[in-house]
């Protein structure tokens, strides 16, 4: 068999009505090819198929192909705390929460853990940026083949034990270590500004830098976090404190923003992922922008719980490099990006009044390749091109009310939903497909699930 044979024979053509490549304009009876867990090409489909004689061909019909989803922050062991506390602002809504995180232990993480790995991939997303409090998300990814940077959270507000805490966190990083692969990387996840003391910020940093791991933190989400950090005020400073043990510390108030905060401690630079960043003024962004870093911006989560609605516009004018993340179902209730790109298209026009402020386009670009850039991945990921990895999802739009589609981009934004994705590719490996987990015993999954639910109301 002559190479270009046995080539084509190790390839298969994946067929849609629309291919969205996103990194190039949308292509209508298009194609991708894929071969050993890569790219091969992407475009008009007599050229795909013609490329690659004898290659097996998959016939979508009606769909979009398009590159699976980024979701930039999420936490699959909150999975199970969804609907429990739905009309809280997010002070009162993180004090209530503590309280029912503190009923589960280590194999209920696990549970709720499978639950969101199952979700994200009918979902269609194929890459995730996990924030993990007791590590047991590292082991759902790996079960559900997921792509992810696992990001092990640290907290610590008392300096005097910051030597233990950092061993601590050197002990835990050690052992998911072990469970890095070609899909998975460990990442470090600093909590807050209200959970972590500034000393350890910059012991966090420089860990991170030293073992070569991106870093992470949730930074000016919400109001209170700015009375906490500035003045030393508010439900943080008083309630959190005391709920969980730090009041007998000193608290200073700071006098500045949450990002001029950390900027004080050489937290930032092109490895460092800013999730959320609502309550920033125009100095923060510059700040942002000018240190490298990138932003995960959830705006479902950050309108639910009454944090507000982030400045997108000012961050792309920027340059800052954001992607889209669904944050916990604790307080999105739903990893769906569908639900994140037409929640973000509606707010940012809303509250700018001005239609022009962001298209379907960018949606999609922000939630695929968008994403991809903020977690330093866009040189294997968030497009569709030869050489990149076969990252890929098809959605069903036989049925949507935009048939006939004259603009993909607008139908998935505007008509689909995460019940229309019925096929999910990560690294040329299906592990979705005709709408049913390959990799996860799914009822199981939902019945061990309920299970942690009835504890929860319990």
């Amino acid at each position: 068999m002559m190479n270009s044979e046995k080539k084509s024979a190790d390839t298969t053509v994946y067929r849609a009505e629309w291919i969205l490549p996103v990194s190039s304009d949308p292509v209508h009876d298009g194609a991708v090819a894929v071969s050993g867990g890569f790219v091969s090409a992407a475009g008009p489909a007599r050229e795909i198929i013609k490329s690659f004689p004898g290659a097996k061909l998959v016939e979508f019909h009606h769909a979009i192909i398009l590159p699976g989803f980024v979701n930039c922050h999420s936490h699959f062991e909150y999975s199970v705390f969804r609907g429990f506390l739905d009309n809280l602002n997010f002070g009162r809504w993180l004090l209530e929460f503590i309280d029912y995180r503190s009923r589960l232990s280590a194999e209920d993480y696990a549970v709720s853990s499978r639950l969101g790995a199952s979700e994200c991939v009918s979902a269609g997303i194929t890459t995730v940026a996990e924030s993990m409090y007791s590590g047991k998300s590292v082991y759902a990814i790996k079960e559900a083949g997921l792509r992810a940077i696992a990001f092990q959270e640290a907290f610590g507000m008392d300096d005097s034990r910051l030597s233990e805490t950092m061993a601590t966190l050197e002990a835990a990083l050690d052992e998911l270590d072990e469970q890095r692969g070609r899909l998975l990387e460990i990442g470090v996840f600093p909590h807050a500004t209200y959970t972590v003391s500034a000393a350890m910020y910059r012991e966090v940093a420089n860990l991170a830098r030293r073992r070569g791991k991106k870093l992470a933190t949730h930074l000016a989400e919400s109001k209170a976090e700015s009375a906490y950090i500035r003045s030393g005020s508010g439900v943080l400073a008083m309630d959190l404190r005391e709920k969980v043990g730090w009041e007998y510390l000193m608290r200073e108030p700071f006098g500045v923003t949450p990002v001029k905060y950390l900027q004080q401690w050489d937290v930032y630079g092109p490895d460092f992922l800013a999730v959320h960043c609502v309550q920033v003024s125009s100095p923060d962004v510059a700040v942002l922008a000018n240190s490298g870093a990138a932003i995960a911006h959830c705006p479902k989560s950050n309108a639910k719980l009454g944090c507000g609605i982030a400045p997108l516009h000012a961050f792309l004018e920027a340059g800052i490099r954001v992607g889209l993340g669904t944050d916990s179902p604790a307080s999105s209730n739903v990893m769906d990006m569908f639900g994140e790109m037409r929640t973000a298209i509606f707010l940012h026009r809303g509250a700018q009044r001005d239609a022009a402020v962001l298209d379907a386009a960018e949606c999609v670009q922000i939630a695929t390749l968008g994403g991809a850039k903020a977690l330093g991945m866009d040189d294997r990921i968030g497009s569709l091109e030869p050489g990149k990895q076969a990252d890929l999802i098809a959605v069903d739009m036989e049925h949507s009310h935009f048939t006939p589609i004259y603009d993909p981009y607008s139908a998935l934004v505007y008509g689909a939903s995460q019940e229309d994705v019925f096929f999910v590719m990560v690294g040329g490996r299906p592990i979705y497909e005709k709408k049913v987990l390959l990799t996860m015993d799914e009822e199981k999954v939902s019945a061990d699930a309920r299970a942690v639910k009835e504890k929860l109301w319990g």
